[in-house]
């Protein structure tokens, strides 16, 4: 052992050296500044994913809303056949918005919209059938008459010789039930009417002048070669607060008789306008808001733009950029809101199918 590495042991211990207090604070600043590094690189991490995540929401929750609309406005008017019959009959209680499935020329009434504009909807919402609670202002309404969902037609098991005589169809637990309303359809004619009683182990099918029937006639008598039918809904798309003390947006779906259901949260906004033939030669010349719709029955197709936004607000970052919905004459602008919430415009243009062989 080196004697001058020792102390003699008049001088005390073994002489001990450590980290003078420079090195110290050296060591403790580089360890800071590696520390703050990681912290930042963590922040940012957490700020990318968290955004990402709202993104990503918004992409499902918009996506998810054009599905139900593409899938619904395709099916609308459906007609049975490949050609529109001559005669539509509707013997349902008139005025109930919900069961408005001939208009005044006698044609089927396949969608129908309002357009939000100077403070109010055009034309006017019904009195009957339409949700009003909680209703977005802003936002356009759009009503499509149509077959109710993962139901097949079915096809009439016996002639009838007498038009107030009941109808016979498969027996089933799963196609029509009790006050459905009923579309009755050949190549000819079709007939709208309320299923009273449907009796699942028969198949029979009464149709009395009771609940919405204003009569116990069908107007024909169907054959049943040539005669099919299949339960019949209107379904009302709307833009509406979640309930009376939450005002997050949310787009909304209701289905006949049934209660609203809430289908998408964060819709802001729904604009929607209507192609239209408006010369008669089966292509659609131009497109028109529900307001300036004069014959739905010329209308092929429809155009959607939805505002769909985040559920919550984030960050520091403003949403400060203008969203437009739609394009040329019906362009509409919502003005940057100015808060923290992400926004994405999504739109659709959808063909009405029963009118897609004559485009």
């Amino acid at each position: 052992m080196q004697p001058s590495l020792m102390r003699t042991a008049s001088n005390g211990p073994l002489a001990m050296r450590g980290f003078s207090l420079v090195e110290l604070m050296v060591a403790m600043t580089l360890s800071l500044l590696l520390l703050a590094g990681v912290v930042a690189i963590f922040a940012s991490s957490r700020s990318s994913y968290e955004t990402t995540d709202k993104l990503s929401r918004i992409q499902e929750s918009g996506r998810f809303a054009l599905d139900q609309f593409v899938h619904d406005i395709r099916a609308s008017g459906f007609l049975g056949c490949s050609r529109a019959p001559l005669v539509f009959t509707s013997v349902v209680t008139p005025g109930n918005f919900l069961y408005d499935f001939v208009d005044a020329s006698g044609q089927f009434r396949s969608l129908s919209g309002f357009q939000y504009t100077s403070g109010s909807w055009s034309p006017a919402l019904p009195s009957a059938g339409l949700p009003t609670a909680q209703l977005i202002p802003g936002s356009d309404i759009l009503a499509v008459r149509m077959p109710a969902r993962d139901i097949a037609p079915q096809k009439l098991q016996k002639d009838l010789t007498v038009d107030t005589e009941e109808l016979l169809f498969p027996p089933s637990t799963n196609t029509f039930k009790d006050s459905d309303i009923v579309m009755l359809y050949s190549c000819g004619r079709q007939a709208f009417f309320q299923a009273t009683k449907f009796n699942t182990t028969t198949g029979a099918m009464t149709h009395d002048q009771a609940g919405a029937n204003l009569t116990n006639k069908l107007y024909f008598e169907p054959l049943k070669d040539f005669t099919q039918a299949v339960p019949v809904q209107t379904v009302i798309y709307y833009v509406a607060a979640k309930s009376a003390t939450d005002s997050t947006p949310s787009l909304w779906r209701k289905t006949g008789i049934y209660d609203p259901e809430e289908l998408v949260e964060g819709v802001e906004q729904m604009q929607i306008d209507y192609g239209v033939d408006t010369n008669n030669d089966y292509a659609v010349d131009k497109y028109q808001t529900a307001d300036a719709v004069t014959n739905w029955a010329r209308v092929f197709s429809v155009r959607i733009a939805l505002l769909v936004r985040s559920l919550e607000a984030y960050g520091g970052d403003k949403d400060t950029k203008d969203h437009y919905l739609l394009t040329g004459d019906d362009k509409v602008e919502v003005k940057a809101p100015k808060d923290g919430f992400y926004r994405e415009v999504f739109t659709a243009t959808v063909v009405i199918r029963s009118k897609a062989v004559t485009l």
